[in-house]
């Protein structure tokens, strides 16, 4: 865990890694407030009403990589 560096403030908190040893690649600037870049955003969240289609679909897909936020 001594190599673990934290995002800068300001920056995308997109990160990658496992078992707490974590590195933060994105270097995009965010808006205050906002943890992700537009990007990273588009990855990491799910509009509700995707998620009520999805829930109605049989599930939500699972097949996305799991990351730290």
């Amino acid at each position: 865990m001594d190599n673990m560096t934290l995002p800068r403030p300001g920056c995308c908190k997109w990160a990658e890694g496992d078992a707490g040893n974590y590195t933060f690649p994105c270097s995009n600037r965010v808006e205050p407030g906002v943890s992700y870049c537009d990007e990273h955003r588009s990855i990491v969240y799910i509009p509700p009403e995707e998620r009520r289609r999805n829930r109605s679909g049989g599930g939500m897909n699972t097949s996305f990589k799991r990351i730290a936020a």
